[in-house]
């Protein structure tokens, strides 16, 4: 995708178009009157020449410069479709006459060939950031530097977000008003996407409604609780939506040019964006997609994997685990996701969480026993109480093509922790281990055939006399066969225990001495019961 970026460099600048409003922002020092075409879309320009009346075929990508007295010998219904004129009194034209092209007018005695230089350079100008921009695409210096470097040429702070408001990047350079940005930052992005949870972004309820069909930036006026106007504009690829571009007032008052140079700088965020959806130059994201790839299963080596977080410059964990919250409802919605993720992230040190699956997954910092301290798990479990959510936690990891495993090892831990119907809250896959390993074998098939026969033959001596020497065997199996703490849990004299067990070796016709005997004997009981 490089390469081709480097091959299409010359053609896109050749393609780019700038519209009469950008030059006439910068020829504040004219007094000028304005009309816009109708073509819209179709308009735009990247050099200029003098008007000529007798010129056979006008090109719709040049701008005409010429004087009244040219203007008036060609028939409006043939005049250029962008043309700037110096006026003067002699100058008569009706606007219902020149509807379909944009039209300003200079009310200046300056000389036309000082004008037409200036406009020159003007779009010579244009043509240098449009290279420059595409310069830092193709050199892959990352979507932050580019609205960084689009900032001061819009005269104001911006952000771009994804197709679901994920805020890809934003202006982080030095600003005049920064107070005034870091307000609209602090209380417009909630978590990392554009939010409506607060009244001060009050935009949010209509603004897809209002964009949604729009191939053109929108305007939207400040009011009493949103004191600075913006300007939003999609951008689309093909008809698919990538994402959209917001500008806001907070720097310079908007111009006459501000929607036209949004809509110039927008086919190179386009193009950034396209580039390389998995590789998006904001860090957060870009390890997003990476670690989302790798949650789904798809294959890559651990080469692959560290080319790619080297690329991305994150300083990967020496230490890690994986961390999964899921919700006992199925029902549960990506905004109400979104604010959870934000609480547990607040919880637990993290490198990277995203929304997966209808889960919310974290790769967790360090080790699990050191995050996951006696007074961590209460809030924690306090937390997971009021929103419903269970949560499961893997075994510590170090290596970077651990953490699919790691992933299944959490979701393991919740799914068995949810089975033996526990009112925990939090699973740990390290406390499941053993009961993984047994829901395992017992999920084989025709895994009774793995059993012990003694068990069975025990169990049936139990049934038909009443007695209860599998519960005394389990109890005897988890106290390591002590037979004092065994006694003592089953409140048994020593000489009642040992009858005990002397029978069960008659019933099973097996020596609970014996260490493979009893092993087999305690898995086949793991083995067969509920979790």
């Amino acid at each position: 995708m490089i390469n081709l970026l480097k091959v299409e460099r010359t053609e896109r600048v050749d393609q780019m178009k700038i519209k009469l409003s950008m030059i006439l922002d910068q020829l504040k020092a004219y007094r000028y009157e304005y009309v816009e075409g109708d073509a819209g879309d179709q308009l735009g320009f990247s050099s200029v020449r003098l008007l000529k009346p007798l010129e056979q075929g006008y090109k719709k990508e040049v701008l005409y410069l010429g004087s009244a007295a040219v203007m008036q010998q060609i028939d409006s219904r043939h005049l250029p479709s962008q043309l700037i004129c110096l006026a003067d009194s002699s100058l008569q034209f009706e606007n219902n006459k020149v509807h379909n092209i944009d039209l300003a007018l200079i009310h200046s005695d300056c000389d036309i060939d000082v004008l037409l230089e200036k406009i020159a350079d003007i779009i010579s100008e244009y043509h240098q950031i449009y290279t420059e921009m595409i310069r830092r695409i193709t050199d892959n210096r990352g979507l932050a530097e580019i609205i960084n470097a689009m900032t001061p040429i819009l005269g104001n702070p911006l952000y771009v977000a994804d197709a679901d408001f994920k805020v890809l990047a934003r202006t982080d350079c030095v600003l005049e008003q920064p107070d005034q940005w870091r307000h609209i930052v602090e209380n417009g992005i909630e978590d990392g996407y554009i939010s409506s949870s607060v009244n001060d972004f009050y935009y949010m309820k209509d603004l897809v409604q209002k964009t949604e069909h729009q191939h053109e930036p929108v305007f939207f006026s400040g009011n009493a609780l949103y004191p600075h106007s913006f300007c939003t504009m999609n951008l689309a690829s093909r008809n698919k939506k990538m994402g959209l571009v917001t500008v806001f007032e907070t720097e310079r008052p908007f111009s006459i040019g501000t929607k036209a140079t949004i809509e110039f700088f927008s086919d190179l965020l386009i193009m950034e964006i396209q580039k390389n959806l998995t590789l998006i130059s904001n860090e957060g994201v870009k390890l997003g997609y990476l670690f989302a790839e790798i949650l789904t299963g798809n294959p890559h080596s651990e080469n692959e994997l560290r080319k790619v977080v080297n690329y991305v410059d994150i300083a990967f964990p020496e230490k890690f685990f994986i961390v999964v919250l899921k919700s006992r409802h199925d029902n549960r919605n990506r905004y109400e996701l979104t604010f959870l993720r934000k609480k547990i992230i607040s919880l637990v040190k993290n490198t990277i969480c995203i929304i997966h699956q209808n889960n919310i997954v974290m790769l967790a910092n360090d080790s699990s026993s050191r995050q996951f301290s006696d007074q961590g798990l209460s809030e924690i479990e306090n937390w997971l109480t009021d929103s419903q959510m269970v949560l499961g936690v893997s075994d510590d990891g170090s290596d970077i093509k651990q953490i699919r495993k790691s992933y299944q090892e959490a979701l393991t831990a919740i799914d068995l922790g949810l089975k033996s119907e526990r009112e925990d809250r939090i699973f740990l896959y390290d406390r499941c281990r053993f009961a993984h390993l047994m829901d395992v074998i017992a999920n084989l098939e025709n895994s009774e055939a793995f059993g012990h026969p003694a068990l069975a033959r025990l169990q049936l001596y139990d049934h038909k006399k009443g007695a209860n020497l599998v519960e005394t065997l389990y109890c005897y199996m988890k106290n390591g066969r002590s037979q004092a703490q065994t006694a003592k849990e089953l409140h048994l004299h020593r000489s009642s225990l040992q009858y005990r067990l002397t029978k069960m070796e008659e019933v099973m016709g097996a020596e609970l001495d014996h260490y493979q005997t009893f092993l087999h004997l305690q898995l086949t009981y793991e083995m067969l019961k509920p979790i």
